[in-house]
């Protein structure tokens, strides 16, 4: 099913009966990547699943000289279709960039989210994560760019050299890419007041542990578990554990 929404066309599907659940998925991939815990949550849930703008059966969002997009127009177009399905109250399950939209969308809005389960969840910069010389040639590359075409050219293969398996597969999507990760969410958590629930893979090497530890840290209703030898893709890598870690958080008081 498609929805119009934010001059985009939305994938999404829906499964099950109950108290409504929002799944989004990470940067890179599509709803795809949740289908069995899609499919695993609607035995108890109505589950609704999309495809963000510029993934699976989604269309890029809008460019025609406009702003590039970044967390801030994911969350108002999620906000427009939540409005329109009055799911306001729902609950989430979030992965990686699926986290970033969740809270730019959420924070200081009391109520409009129920329950958070964040996983390998990004936002936050580790000091020295970008190494120095990485950062030298990324101003080089910007100071290139103000040369006209030329110079956006030179700033491409710079880019291409020192940049990370998701900025070198991104094509049309590389400027919001680039726009998403320099994006530092911290100011925002300490208004994130909803019951969260933070699930870490041990040998998540996207986004290390450390920032989970710095999320609990910085979140007011906030728990951290993590789950020994998984990565960034937990439900994925370790199923049943993370299945049953959202069954519990999510059907607690829904019994």
């Amino acid at each position: 099913m498609f929805i119009e929404v934010s001059g985009c066309r939305v994938y999404f599907e829906e499964a099950g009966k109950g108290e409504p659940l929002l799944l989004l998925h990470g940067w890179g991939v599509s709803s795809e990547t949740l289908k069995p815990l899609f499919y695993h949550l609607a035995k108890r849930r109505h589950v609704r699943v999309i495809d963000f703008p510029g993934f699976g059966l989604s269309n890029a969002p809008p460019s025609g000289g406009g702003e590039v997009w970044g967390t801030s127009e994911y969350a108002e177009m999620l906000h427009s279709i939540l409005d329109s399905w009055g799911w306001k109250g729902a609950d989430v399950l979030a992965h990686s960039f699926g986290c970033r939209v969740v809270i730019r969308l959420i924070a200081g809005r009391k109520g409009y989210f129920k329950r958070l389960l964040l996983t390998g969840a990004p936002g936050i910069r580790l000091k020295g994560s970008v190494p120095l010389y990485k950062k030298i040639l990324s101003l080089a590359g910007k100071m290139f760019a103000s040369f006209g075409p030329p110079g956006r050219w030179v700033r491409g293969r710079i880019y291409a050299k020192i940049g990370s398996a998701d900025y070198i597969a991104a094509g049309e999507m590389r400027d919001i890419l680039v726009k998403v990760v320099n994006e530092d969410l911290s100011p925002l958590l300490a208004e994130v007041e909803n019951e969260t629930l933070l699930v870490w893979g041990e040998a998540d090497t996207a986004t290390p542990l450390e920032i989970g530890k710095k999320m609990e840290a910085l979140m007011p209703n906030v728990t951290l578990n993590v789950i020994p030898g998984a990565g960034h893709y937990s439900f994925t890598e370790k199923p049943e554990t993370f299945f049953s870690i959202a069954d519990r958080f999510f059907e607690r008081d829904n019994r």
